[in-house]
């Protein structure tokens, strides 16, 4: 049964995709590859997950947000070139109400995947309120946006020719009047408070981070420095001004949203766990470097022109200088950021390396046996903690 269900997801979700591959006109290449193409981790991992038996319904949330997303994008596209004059495409109306309904629901179970990681169940009773929460205003959002008397518009990639276009709209061709209808014109008009939502899945991860240890550490730690880097894609795409520009930062920011289902399949697979502390330290140390460069750079550009200009009479030999000494300061720079963040973020590991390094200083000028294994037993207890300790040195006369 978990092989039947994740042969028809994959089949769904890559299926949905090459047939983006028909519409053009509404992706272009980079919409298929920045916006289709990164989604179908969720479907691909969701899966894998469910086949593994791991991580509870985890998996299976995964699996049903990828195929959600996947066919919202194709019903889009397929809705969308309906519009064209001249098309013969039939149900182009019934593919964008489609596409519009079902959008929230892929939000609901992500939201819901996040919130239960990583032993599929939410991490107190108050979460377990807010998911279901999240599952009664997803599907009242739906429903509103399927029955009320307003107009459908295509879902918008972030990155095609029709990125930010919402010209795109038919009327409702299922709408009710009445009563009921603007009961659901009502809840439709509310559906943009929904975004508050999506908080519920930090805040678990905060919650479930403040008591873990161990293993589940380390496995918050992939999901939190992946949601980290989404979120700053996503922010970063938000304050950029319309322009190409913003094209490429709206494609960043989907391929981050693409690799939260990565990170949550190796948290649970338990793929290389420990590895997240590598990355989190590199990242760390060539951010902060990178910055510290580009600060040296334009503050030398800035200070140097102002001293030069007298002799070269607005040449560029102020912006080579600045590259120069920015070059030239990389390595030092990099070095001291690493003993900044050993020491702020893994002091033991900074204590003991500092420790190795006052001893092997030491060994070169002890000439005591007995002075020389008392202190590597002391080393060794001070870096290790070790419950027992002994030490054996062989006889050179036997």
């Amino acid at each position: 049964m978990r092989v039947v269900f994740a042969t028809v997801v994959c089949a769904i979700a890559i299926g949905s995709f090459v047939a983006d591959l028909w519409f053009p006109d509404f992706f272009g290449p980079v919409g298929i590859v920045f916006d289709a193409l990164p989604l179908l981790s969720f479907a691909i991992v969701g899966s894998f997950l469910v086949v593994r038996r791991a991580g509870g319904p985890i998996g299976w949330l995964l699996a049903g947000a990828g195929v959600i997303l996947e066919l919202v994008l194709l019903s889009g596209a397929y809705g969308s070139a309906s519009l064209r004059p001249g098309a013969a495409l039939p149900g182009g109306e019934f593919a964008l109400w489609f596409a519009s309904a079902i959008q929230f629901a892929a939000f609901g179970l992500v939201i819901s995947a996040m919130v239960r990681f990583p032993d599929g169940r939410p991490p107190g009773r108050v979460f377990a309120a807010m998911l279901w929460a999240v599952v009664v205003c997803t599907g009242g959002a739906a429903l509103a946006t399927a029955l009320a008397a307003q107009p459908i518009v295509a879902p918008l990639t972030f990155t095609g020719p029709h990125a930010g276009d919402p010209s795109r709209s038919i009327p409702n061709p299922y709408a009710l009047d009445g009563p009921v209808g603007d009961l659901m014109l009502f809840a439709a008009s509310a559906i943009k408070f929904l975004s508050p939502l999506a908080l519920i899945a930090p805040l678990a991860l905060v919650a479930r981070f403040r008591r873990s240890h161990g293993v589940e550490r380390q496995q918050l730690k992939w999901l939190t420095y992946t949601a980290a880097i989404a979120f700053a894609l996503a922010l970063t795409a938000w304050v950029t001004p319309q322009g190409p520009i913003r094209v490429l930062t709206d494609a960043t920011s989907i391929f981050g949203i693409g690799l939260l289902p990565v990170a949550i399949g190796i948290a649970i697979t338990r793929h290389r766990l420990y590895d997240i502390d590598v990355i989190i330290n590199r990242t760390v140390v060539y951010g902060a470097t990178s910055a510290a460069i580009a600060a040296t750079f334009f503050v030398g550009i800035v200070g140097l022109q102002a001293l030069l200009r007298p002799l070269t009479s607005g040449s560029e030999l102020a912006i080579a200088a600045s590259t120069l000494v920015s070059f030239a300061l990389f390595q030092p720079i990099r070095r001291r950021m690493q003993n900044v963040v050993d020491h702020r973020f893994d002091r033991s590991r900074y204590d003991a390396a500092r420790t190795l390094d006052t001893f092997a200083d030491h060994l070169r000028d002890e000439v005591d046996l007995d002075a020389l294994r008392v202190d590597l037993l002391g080393l060794v207890t001070q870096s290790m903690a070790p419950a027992h300790l002994s030490l054996w040195l062989r006889d050179r006369t036997r």
